[in-house]
């Protein structure tokens, strides 16, 4: 059976969006239930789920670094596959076991099978296109994925709020969709099967480095965002829970305004080309959100944390498209590139979870808002003047060369 290049792009289009909504749902509603369940079932505090969670993040940092050297010899459809296969062993090993040391143990061996996911299948999309086309690629599968995060939150506090088990049981299965849509459409259509490794694919087409060196701003700015991210999934639900007084099913329902407009965001990001290779836009995203992030310490209600979920969200989706665009924009190691942005973002959710999770039960919510506020803006400072050094050099060797 023949089927042109343009539907089998299409066809690809489909299936990669599809799966990371389905994969990235799955795993969302896995790490709030994660939050409930060590709770209830382990009687963990704050600090201490705070460190379990950060277990999964931490091996998925690691062996997103120790494999980068490998996995570029592999197809990338087999990695995603054995992937998925591997998180849903995982889950399966946690919510079976009554030990904690094994949850532990099961919570580390997700975080080593998750690290062969996203990175596999950001370079996958974003193979051979540059420009316009890799925007209107990333945006598609970022567009997706957050939709998947914006919905777990509701669908897995309406669940947990029936057992602390059922979530993890509802992701087994959608794990086994995930590897399903990969094998079928990989049986189905050549083009997709035909696939060759990133190695392969650079030699044989001779590709040539023209990277942007704005990724760097852009990394420093996914690692202080997705610190915020963490503390708003992993030790806000505690706090709505312990202070604000709400109920899981209602806390979902704010987790779920963030993802909402994530992926609004998203969908008009990949619209526009304004904010391409320009340094203003990065540095802004990170002004508003340590702005934000210390306004939102006086907040004791539920509607200005909706407010500020919302403007999250959009700060959240430039500082991720940034990261990824900037990043993978003239690269031809497009999987090295998006291990970076993995490891990165996951630096940022390591930091916000253990950090956030000791000061919370040590001191308040509000000093964890202080903490990541403060040094977003250290953060920026130090950003500037490397970007102010870096004009100057710039202008004194230009100046030298037209004298």
């Amino acid at each position: 059976m023949h089927i042109s290049q343009e539907k089998t792009d299409t066809i690809q289009f489909w299936v990669l969006n599809t799966s990371s909504f389905i994969a990235q749902l799955t795993i969302a509603m896995v790490n709030l239930a994660l939050v409930y369940h060590l709770r209830s079932k382990f009687f963990l505090g704050a600090d201490q789920i705070g460190i379990a969670a950060s277990i999964s993040t931490s091996t998925y940092l690691v062996f997103c670094l120790v494999g980068s050297k490998y996995t570029v010899h592999f197809r990338p459809r087999h990695l995603v596959q054995l992937s998925v296969a591997g998180m849903a062993f995982s889950v399966g090993l946690f919510v079976r076991t009554d030990s904690l040391m094994i949850a532990y143990i099961a919570l580390g061996l997700y975080g080593t099978f998750m690290s062969l996911l996203w990175p596999q299948i950001e370079a996958w999309f974003s193979r051979g296109k540059e420009g316009a086309k890799l925007n209107r690629a990333a945006n598609a599968f970022n567009f997706s994925w957050s939709i998947g995060v914006g919905v777990s939150s509701y669908i897995a506090g309406l669940l947990v709020e029936v057992s602390t088990a059922l979530p993890f049981y509802v992701a087994l299965g959608l794990f086994g969709l995930v590897f399903l849509l990969i094998f079928v459409s990989s049986a189905l259509v050549p083009g997709i099967r035909a696939i060759a490794s990133e190695h392969h694919d650079n030699k044989v087409n001779n590709r040539i480095d023209a990277s942007t060196p704005l990724r760097f701003y852009a990394w420093a700015g996914i690692i202080a965002l997705y610190s915020g991210m963490s503390v708003i999934l992993t030790i806000f639900p505690l706090y709505a829970q312990d202070v604000l007084v709400i109920s899981e099913s209602r806390t979902g329902l704010l987790l779920l305004f963030r993802g909402i407009s994530t992926c609004i965001s998203f969908l008009l990001l990949g619209k526009f080309e304004f904010w391409h290779f320009k340094k203003r836009y990065i540095f802004g995203v990170q002004l508003l959100f340590a702005l934000s992030v210390l306004m939102a310490m006086s907040f004791t209600t539920s509607l200005p944390y909706a407010l500020f979920f919302i403007l999250f969200g959009i700060l959240f989706a430039f500082a991720y498209d940034q990261s990824m665009f900037h990043g993978a924009s003239g690269s031809v190691n497009r999987s090295l590139r998006m291990i970076i942005h993995e490891v990165l973002l996951t630096v940022g959710t390591i930091l916000g979870a253990v950090l956030g999770g000791a000061f919370y039960e040590r001191i308040s919510f509000s000093f964890v808002l202080l903490i990541i506020g403060l040094a977003t803006l250290c953060l920026l400072i130090v950003e500037l003047c490397i970007a102010l050094v870096v004009e100057l050099r710039v202008k004194r060797h230009s100046d030298g060369f037209t004298q």
